[in-house]
């Protein structure tokens, strides 16, 4: 993919090295192959990387695509995905419940992921920018080229990349809205099961309660969530911490929790990313993409009627 990039007055002076790096957010590796493959232009012309940019200049960079990668499973074996919305750089897709985003010891190289179907619909490869638990529906965005993925993962690590979640949960918060602040770690050394620990690594969720209902008796909420950190099941083991996990998750249930889930004949946790939020890494503008919460039946009819109100 090629990025066209017009120097701004406030980029005026800056060299080339400097622009590659800073403002389109290329990594060193990334800018010291494009160099050499003479994939950079100023104006049309071969540009030093030293030499100073003006304000008015074009430059053009040809991104490097994804390498071929072997074992995936032919289009015709694999469900279509839902795709929501791409560009030539990204795309956003729904998974649904009980699909690996990606390979794992789970669901080796050549099993049927979210990553493979979409690869599979584009006839390139495609990778996921963040995760989901295979449990988790929800939105997905995928990379098309290694400058946006590593671009997008930068702006998670600087705060810019921002994710919104559904839950209904056991219980009703405290308070309407909140901010938890616990550390994170594993139950034991060899454990997949997290657990709120001093010793844990920072994690911070916030909440904001938009409905609250009686089902069989019990009191049950549903909650927006918004990971600030992206710990392993954090949202899970944040709302279990303040004693209101999430309905259907039997890792993180309370006897309680189980038992209402249960009855109600949830098979799995009650959780759905409804929205990304994202600075484009080519246009720079910020950009958010939603989708609908997908939960089981039983709660999906309870929202309609609560919109119904």
């Amino acid at each position: 993919m090629r990025l066209e990039h017009i120097v701004s007055p406030g980029e005026d002076g800056l060299t080339l090295q400097q622009l590659l790096r800073g403002p389109l957010g290329l990594s060193g590796r990334e800018t010291r192959t494009i160099k050499q493959s003479g994939g950079v232009s100023v104006d049309g012309a071969p540009f030093f990387s030293n030499q100073p940019l003006r304000a008015g200049m074009t430059v053009r960079v040809q991104t490097a695509d994804y390498a071929e990668g072997g074992d995936a499973l032919s289009a015709s074996a694999l469900p279509a995905p839902d795709i929501l919305w791409q560009d030539g750089a990204l795309l956003c897709a729904f998974k649904p419940a009980g699909l690996q985003c990606h390979p794992s010891p789970s669901a080796p190289r050549g099993s049927d992921t979210l990553e493979a179907r979409v690869s599979a619909s584009l006839g390139a490869p495609a990778h996921p920018v963040h995760r989901l638990d295979a449990e988790t529906t929800g939105l997905v965005l995928f990379a098309k080229l290694p400058f946006a993925q590593a671009h997008l993962q930068r702006q998670m690590a600087d705060g810019q990349f921002f994710k919104t979640y559904r839950a209904w949960v056991f219980g009703r918060p405290q308070t309407e809205r909140g901010e938890i602040d616990a550390p994170i770690a594993r139950q034991s050394p060899d454990s997949f099961t997290r657990v709120v620990r001093m010793d844990g690594q920072h994690a911070v969720s916030r909440y904001r309660t938009l409905d609250v209902r009686q089902a069989l008796g019990q009191t049950i909420s549903l909650l927006s969530l918004e990971p600030v950190t992206g710990r392993t099941h954090q949202l899970r083991v944040h709302m279990a911490h303040i004693g209101c996990p999430l309905l259907g998750d039997a890792r993180y249930a309370t006897p309680e929790s189980a038992a209402l889930s249960d009855a109600l004949g949830l098979t799995r946790h009650q959780l759905s990313a409804v929205s990304v939020s994202f600075l484009h890494p080519v246009t720079g503008e910020r950009m958010t993409l939603r989708h609908a919460a997908v939960f089981d039946a039983p709660l999906d009819s309870m929202i309609a009627e609560a919109l119904e109100e």
